[in-house]
């Protein structure tokens, strides 16, 4: 495997404009235009520059905490006491006592101890790697990306979309130039520091997963680790896919390789048999033979089941500087949709249009998610044919000369979990069983009993 051609800047031009990150994508149609963004093309690169630098590479905790110094590693060692201190502050907030069916509210303190350091921790990682007098919507900016890769403070969940966002964070300090020496070693030195908090974080505060899929979902939480992990195994002859479900394997590898490492986390956070909580991952075992194609396969999967997935991408915002809201090839601003505020009177959705196809979208619910000005001259009602929805074009659909991605390739046709073909093409597997709803024999037990216990007429 090799890097792709087109790289993402790195030392930024002197005259790039940052902003702090606002929210651009609302919907399905939106989620197809981050498909043609320069954000989209950055972070597929970053994705797979970080997974090829780790590639046939065992992590050995001992030996990259012996390896680095401040001068080859440049704001590594930074990121990784922030990473420290952020641990530490689980420790000074314990979760609160009492059974809770979702996360739990201590979380949201320890949310707001992350808010109140992080700018400042992010302005002083700058400052001790030679960026002085930093543009402050260079630090909002930069800052949004790791202060959205720990969870949600709201909802108390954590999710793939969290995990790109740490991904994000890092690929901005490499657009920065402040990390100059990345090695492969270095990359799994810093997520090994992320996924231990994040596990911290899942298991302290019962975190629930963000748009789980389920069975149907390769991981409650994460996707990125599996793919670091597949390529450390590339080449390596003595462990296979099969392998990964013996327990004295995943004990041995565990500390060395992050596909063992996530594989280690759900044996401790889940029960019963492994076939049936993660069929996927299961599949996989069993039917892929070579870890290249592991590695292959979850990569396209990422591709579509992570940065094609509106739940997912609906929560990355964009700046103007690192993750901008542009075409990748035209370099022009791609099209705005934004909530704004509407009389309880008006009850169709209403849109701004300008000549340069920004539009601005409006719903009666008077929330304001985006707080860019807007500066268009008209205030159109829209008419029935330009109503964005599934049977009727946008208005806007004919900004880009090919047909839109559609959100999702893959169908599900039953109750039965997608196999591992998966990998191949994205089909579902079908199962023809007559599924006949029925109580729990234990509920029926109980029934039984208190049936014949009642007095007989």
């Amino acid at each position: 495997m090799v890097l792709p051609d087109q790289k993402p800047l790195r030392a930024f031009p002197k005259d790039t404009v940052f902003t702090s990150p606002v929210k651009r994508i609302f919907d399905s149609q939106t989620t197809v235009y981050f498909q043609h963004s320069e954000a989209l093309a950055r972070l597929k690169y970053f994705v797979s520059k970080y997974t090829i630098l780790v590639q046939s590479k065992s992590y050995n905790s001992d030996y990259a905490a012996t390896s680095f110094d401040k001068e080859s590693s440049g704001a590594l060692t930074d990121v990784i006491d922030i990473l420290n201190r952020l641990s530490g502050y689980i420790d000074d907030i314990p979760p609160f006592d009492g059974p809770r069916r979702y996360g739990n509210l201590a979380c949201r303190i320890w949310h707001d101890k992350l808010n109140s350091v992080i700018t400042e921790e992010i302005r002083n990682l700058l400052k001790n790697n030679g960026i002085q007098n930093v543009n402050q919507d260079f630090v909002l900016e930069m800052t949004y990306y790791i202060q959205n890769c720990f969870g949600s403070k709201t909802r108390l969940d954590f999710g793939t979309g969290h995990e790109l966002s740490f991904v994000a964070f890092i690929g901005a300090l490499d657009m920065s130039d402040l990390l100059p020496n990345l090695t492969g070693y270095s990359i799994m030195e810093i997520f090994n520091h992320y996924y231990k908090l994040v596990k911290k974080l899942i298991l302290t505060y019962t975190l629930e997963p963000a748009g789980s899929h389920g069975v149907w979902g390769l991981d409650d939480h994460f996707h990125f680790i599996y793919l670091l992990g597949a390529s450390q195994w590339i080449n390596n002859e003595e462990v296979s896919p099969k392998d990964m479900l013996e327990k004295s394997v995943l004990d041995r590898y565990k500390d060395q390789n992050f596909y063992c490492m996530a594989l280690s986390f759900i044996f401790q956070v889940k029960s019963g048999p492994f076939s049936e909580h993660s069929p996927i991952l299961y599949d996989i075992s069993h039917n892929v033979k070579q870890w290249s194609k592991v590695y292959k396969g979850l990569l396209k999967m990422y591709d579509e089941e992570v940065l094609n997935k509106y739940p997912v991408v609906q929560h990355f915002w964009f700046g103007t500087g690192f993750f901008p809201w542009v075409d990748s090839k035209t370099k022009k601003p791609l099209p705005v949709y934004e909530i704004v505020e509407e009389s309880q009177e008006e009850s169709s959705t209403s849109e701004r249009i300008n000549i340069d196809n920004d539009v601005s979208t409006g719903m009666p619910n008077g929330t304001t998610f985006s707080k860019q000005p807007v500066t268009y001259n008209t205030n159109l009602h829209t008419p029935t044919l330009m109503m964005r929805n599934e049977t009727t074009p946008s208005v806007i659909s004919n900004v880009f000369t090919r047909n839109p991605h559609p959100l999702s390739s893959r169908t599900v046709t039953s109750m039965a979990p997608p196999s591992s073909r998966i990998f191949n093409n994205y089909t579902t597997s079908t199962r023809n069983s007559n599924m006949t709803p029925s109580l729990p024999s234990s509920r029926r037990n109980q029934e039984d009993k208190l049936r014949n216990s009642l007095p007989k007429r």
